[in-house]
């Protein structure tokens, strides 16, 4: 094999990897974004997020038994106040993670593991209709209505990266994803949909002198949800992902996108105060880097 194309087939491993981090990211099935919430709140919460599947190439590409996990923990913070009379919120994620990676190129093994912080994420929610901002002690003497809002996501380059290793665990870029969701309640259940899109910038130290590009990643998810206590529920949580295709050096890798995960998330408030929240999904549409399993379990805290 050429050196040319063993450093393409090198090139694709570690772009499909990439994808597959980001797929482990759990945000993309998240329900209950778009509900209305108290304002004046402080919400703190702690996860841990195991992530493990198998990395597909095309029949052209002699890379065979690859794999990757990831898993870490993860904090964020999220307070919630008021815009023009609507609840509005800001959260801040911290990501942790240990990244093990392998695969077989033309028969010899090539695998890595690292651990570090990985990218940040700054996200600013404004519902505009049907959540008028409420403080706690009359949120619940307020009937539920439907709900539209939008969110404004940040992605920041602060995780670990180096430019020399196949393997990293930060993307070394930026991204920003606009969305806009709805939650309609009927009784105890609860239907949500949300519609965004994923705009990254390029990576221009990917493997020392490659520039990587990559174009917007669009990303369809839905939720029902049923209420089983007050202070408890469960969620049925689907998702469509496409596009996303990646670019070394303005030549296209053959990596678009058109993959689809079912999840499953319980929510149990212990008191007022306390909460935790188990999340489960796996790939069930695939075309890149969606066979994997991700489970999450989060605690969180509120105070005023």
């Amino acid at each position: 094999m050429s050196g040319i194309r063993l450093y393409r087939n090198k090139l694709i491993f570690v772009i499909t990897a990439m994808l597959l981090l980001s797929n482990a990211n759990a945000q993309d099935l998240d329900p209950r974004r778009y509900t209305n919430i108290p304002v004046g709140q402080n919400f703190l919460a702690l996860a841990f997020v195991y992530s493990e599947g198998d990395l597909n190439f095309s029949s052209s590409v002699p890379l065979t038994d690859a794999k990757l996990r990831v898993d870490g923990p993860a904090l964020a913070y999220l307070r919630t106040f008021s815009i023009a009379g609507k609840s509005a919120s800001i959260d801040f994620l911290l990501p942790y993670a240990c990244v093990a990676g392998s695969a077989l190129l033309n028969g010899e093994r090539a695998s890595r593991e690292v651990c570090g912080l990985a990218d940040t994420a700054l996200r600013l929610s404004y519902n505009f209709i049907g959540a008028p901002a409420t403080e706690l002690r009359e949120f619940g003497r307020r009937k539920r209505t439907t709900v539209v809002g939008a969110s404004v996501q940040i992605g920041m380059p602060t995780g670990q990266y180096d430019a020399d290793r196949l393997l990293n665990i930060g993307a070394n870029r930026w991204y920003i994803k606009p969305e806009i969701g709805v939650s309609i309640p009927l009784n105890k259940w609860s239907f949500e949909f949300a519609a965004g899109v994923r705009i990254f910038t390029d990576n221009s130290d990917f493997l020392g002198d490659v520039n990587l590009a990559q174009d917007p990643l669009y990303n369809i998810q839905s939720h029902i949800i049923y209420d089983l206590t007050p202070r408890q529920w469960v969620s049925l949580d689907a998702n469509y992902f496409f596009g996303g295709d990646t670019f070394q050096d303005d030549m296209p890798s053959s990596t678009r996108q058109n993959n689809s995960r079912l999840g499953l998330t319980w929510t149990v408030g212990l008191n007022s105060k306390h909460l935790l929240k188990f999340l489960a999904h796996t790939g069930v549409i695939g075309r890149v880097s969606n066979d994997s399993d991700t489970f999450t379990v989060a605690w969180s805290y509120r105070w005023d």
